[in-house]
């Protein structure tokens, strides 16, 4: 009996720090500047137009070498 009394005090001290540790999620998502946002959409299409961009153009031209035999 005196195991299942631990158990439950150990869960719900787990609770207790599950929760704690939403909070500062929570904090610190509402803390992300509106400039950290602009940094990755700017990255996001660096990485689109520098990474993405030449493999499309290099699978097109193939395609369309391919096509014009």
């Amino acid at each position: 009996m005196s195991e299942q009394i631990d158990v439950t005090q150990e869960l719900a001290k787990l609770q207790q720090r599950v929760e704690h540790l939403e909070e500062r999620v929570k904090e610190a998502e509402s803390k992300e500047s509106p400039l950290r946002s602009l940094w990755e959409a700017i990255r996001s299409i660096l990485i689109g137009l520098f990474i993405v961009g030449p493999v499309a153009a290099i699978i097109l031209g193939v395609l369309a070498a391919l096509s014009g035999k």
